[in-house]
């Protein structure tokens, strides 16, 4: 196909999907009466806990940000390839710390009105309003700000003069996603310098257990050799402990509005008891029963986790809806998820939201063993995780007809129950690098636990060898997905 005299190639097939996204996304926030997307430093409505995009807008968000991905692929000099693209393989690191250096010094605290985020602080300025502890070298501040400014988190107004834009946020103190970036980031970087030689040591090959960890081989490159594990490791550092707890809050949040949008929870029978195994403080099942509570009456909550946690996630469900510990419709119980559940009656729900992808197979199969061994048969499970989509390229032609990507996004039904659509040419089937985080995480997994983020055909496996079948896998517009699974 010709296009302006030019032959259709990858990159002429790239530029039509990224402008029928853009379009679509214009569209579709105004029809939704929605604001556009800037970089301003102020959240967009879809950023917030109840922020769900309609499905056509979900889609079209996704392949613009593969399609723009992959152009630059496309386009860069071998250069910018080995120095400054997108996977960063060479220095990706450097970029991480200067993420996290601004997270560390609290940096986003010094811009103290709405005109100096907008405006921006000189290098000098920002630094003589750190507190002592946290005062840096101002000219190596506004280098590290400078290399995020090519990612827009930061901006340089003028000539040493920065202002945070949209995702800087992220890096707020006190929140969540602040946290994150001690706890991950921090972990991901000791565990690299020995990610090699842990994954091509033969001794290794085969362990399966947390302690196989390249996180476990970098500590104790470096002398931390009575530290055993990654749990172990947090635990040392109970400013470190808490920030992860609240960092996993903070991943609860993130994913909280597709949970709670692609998922039938309003079809849950009465009389249904929902155990959160390994609930830590509880989040989603707060949420969750907040948005149920008057719909369904008789929905009760179990949360089960070390007595520790439970002692926070009591706290934070009397902080953030103290109704249901009056109303006796939660219960805060110890338990040991590798020993059989003591929740045993029908109806029950029992939901693994990120337990899966902290274990390796024979770890997560004596887990849900644990729940099968002792289940009503009108029980199911719902594993909450990443589902890892494999990535073979799309094909540019389905079943003899040329694939439109313009009438499949219009042929979405935004007010019916979300189904993912296929990338169109010539994007990989896993929609490339919207789906990145996904790999990341699975990485991180691996790094961190010596475990895996998993494939449906992985998740098969474990299920089926625990005595589940999967009766569903829900994918939410989010980075995880629900899967479905009953007694077999």
């Amino acid at each position: 196909m010709a296009t302006n005299g030019y032959q259709e190639t990858p990159l002429l097939s790239l530029l039509s999907v990224l402008t029928t996204s853009i379009h679509t996304i214009e569209d579709e926030l105004k029809t939704a009466g929605l604001p556009p997307f800037t970089l301003d430093p102020k959240w967009h409505p879809l950023d917030s806990l109840d922020g769900v995009p309609p499905p056509r807008l979900y889609e079209a968000r996704r392949a613009a940000m593969a399609a723009a991905n992959m152009i630059k692929a496309l386009v860069q000099d071998v250069g910018t390839a080995m120095m400054a693209s997108s996977p960063d393989m060479s220095v990706k690191a450097l970029d991480q710390t200067a993420y996290m250096l601004t997270a560390d010094i609290d940096l986003l605290d010094v811009f103290r009105t709405e005109g100096e985020k907008t405006g921006g602080l000189h290098v000098d300025e920002i630094v003589a309003r750190l507190p002592e502890g946290k005062k840096v070298d101002p000219q190596k501040l506004g280098r590290s700000l400078r290399l995020l400014s090519t990612e827009h988190w930061w901006v340089e107004k003028s000539a040493d003069v920065f202002a945070p834009l949209r995702w800087a946020l992220l890096n707020t103190p006190g929140t969540p996603s602040h946290a994150w970036a001690d706890s991950s980031s921090n972990a991901a970087l000791i565990g690299s310098h020995a990610f090699v030689a842990q994954m091509t040591d033969p001794a290794q090959l085969a362990r399966d257990t947390i302690e196989a960890a390249p996180i476990v081989r970098g500590l104790h490159a470096t002398g931390s050799t009575h530290i055993k594990n990654f749990w172990g490791w947090l635990a040392q550092d109970p400013d470190r402990l808490g920030g992860f707890a609240r960092s996993m809050e903070g991943l609860g949040y993130i994913n909280l509005p597709s949970l709670k949008a692609d998922y039938p929870w309003a079809a849950l029978p009465p009389e249904t008891t929902f155990v959160d195994v390994g609930a830590g403080q509880g989040t989603v099942s707060l949420h969750i029963l907040r948005m149920l509570y008057d719909a369904n009456p008789t929905l009760r909550v179990v949360l089960q986790d070390r007595p520790q946690h439970l002692q926070e996630g009591e706290k934070y469900w009397a902080q953030h809806l103290p109704r249901a510990i009056r109303d006796e419709r939660v219960a805060f119980e110890p338990h040991d998820f590798f020993q059989p559940n003591p929740r045993t009656g029908p109806n029950t729900i029992y939901w693994f939201r990120f337990i899966m992808h902290d274990w390796t197979d024979s770890y997560c199969i004596k887990i849900l063993r644990a729940v099968r061994d002792v289940c009503h048969a009108t029980s199911r499970i719902l594993i909450c995780d990443c589902v890892v989509p494999e990535a073979p390229p799309a094909g540019s032609v389905t079943n003899g007809v040329k694939f439109s990507f313009e009438d499949t996004l219009k042929s979405i039904d935004n007010d019916a129950p979300y189904a993912p659509i296929e990338a169109p040419y010539p994007l990989p089937k896993n929609f490339g690098f919207a789906t990145k985080a996904t790999y990341r995480t699975d990485m991180l997994m691996y790094n961190s636990l010596n475990a895996l983020e998993r494939t449906t055909r992985n998740f098969e496996k474990i299920v089926t060898g625990s005595g589940f079948k999967i009766s569903h896998i829900y994918t939410t517009r989010g980075a995880s997905s629900i899967i479905e699974a009953v007694p077999n």
